[in-house]
């Protein structure tokens, strides 16, 4: 009798299983030199046929470390069991890391440190119609205020705003009829705008350099002091032949382009400056004989 042989065939099936993995819950998901060869993209195996599934917000591929779920960084985002992140449309940014969804990516306002060491200001994010606090380091002023509230909107998104220090140099508050009256305006910031102009008074009118009544004389600082933060740029207003119509308050003022506050009084620094009458040739002629008198009758005296 003729034996059958029978050939059988052990088809073995190897099977992952996939779990959700939440940072939160595992927070390295490391594990020292694991073969990541039976898992996919977007999930980290921990031990044996075991995969973790990286949770929205995180991604995992070979080119990073294949050992753990990395964040998105700001201004990315990432779905369930990612194999990295999208970045979001132009213009738009994330007010947190590790976003979820492209629902994420909104208007944002960025605020750095302010002006660098010319602020308090904290580093933050700000959606679209949020309020940004503005806090200058003291003798620094935005707006000519140390604190102000300004709201984010698209078109002021992306600044960092300018903290800035305008004095007018010590000089004296008379000047004699007749002399220069010179006022120096000096402004210290990292950011220094783009011109800086004087004003009289309550006049809404810039004055102008015209050799017959008034001289100015303006220097932008192009590059930064020592301190590798602070430019420093001057403007010196000369009152040609001070009279009595040049008894007034003197401002100097920022110009510059920050569209935030363009509705209230950029920085300035305001010289009130007085006159100093000079005596009449008749006043002193008769000063003179006063004081010749006195000599003649002292010298009779001795």
């Amino acid at each position: 009798m003729k034996k059958l042989g029978f050939l059988f065939i052990l088809v073995i099936v190897h099977c992952t299983r996939v779990e959700s993995f939440d940072p939160s819950d595992f927070d390295s998901a490391e594990t020292e030199n694991v073969d990541t060869s039976g898992c996919l993209p977007g999930q980290i195996q921990i031990s044996g046929d075991s995969c973790l599934a990286c949770s929205a917000g995180t991604y995992a591929n070979t080119d990073d470390d294949p050992q753990k779920c990395s964040t998105c960084s700001y201004d990315t985002y990432s779905g369930d069991e990612a194999a990295g992140c999208t970045a979001c449309d132009s213009g738009l940014g994330t007010l947190e890391e590790e976003s979820g969804d492209v629902s994420n990516c909104i208007e944002v306002c960025m605020v750095p440190n302010i002006e660098f060491v010319h602020s308090l200001s904290p580093e933050s994010r700000v959606a679209e119609g949020g309020n940004v606090q503005i806090i200058c380091k003291d003798g620094y002023y935005y707006g000519n205020s140390g604190s102000q509230t300004v709201a984010c909107s698209s078109s002021t998104n992306n600044f960092p705003a300018s903290c800035r220090k305008v004095t007018i140099s010590d000089t004296e508050s008379s000047v004699k009829a007749g002399d220069n009256g010179v006022l120096s305006c000096v402004v210290e910031a990292h950011d220094i705008g783009t011109a800086i102009q004087w004003f009289k008074n309550d006049s809404a009118i810039a004055l102008t350099s015209d050799d017959t009544a008034y001289t100015i004389v303006t220097s932008l600082a192009t590059d930064f002091e020592d301190d590798s933060v602070t430019k420093k740029s001057t403007s010196t207003l000369t009152i040609l032949d001070f009279d009595s119509a040049d008894v007034a308050s003197y401002f100097c003022r920022v110009i510059y382009p920050d569209p935030i506050l363009s509705d209230q009084s950029p920085e300035q620094a305001l010289k009130i400056l007085d006159i100093t009458e000079t005596p009449s040739k008749a006043h002193i002629a008769s000063e003179a004989a006063s004081l010749q008198l006195i000599i003649y009758l002292l010298l009779l005296i001795s």
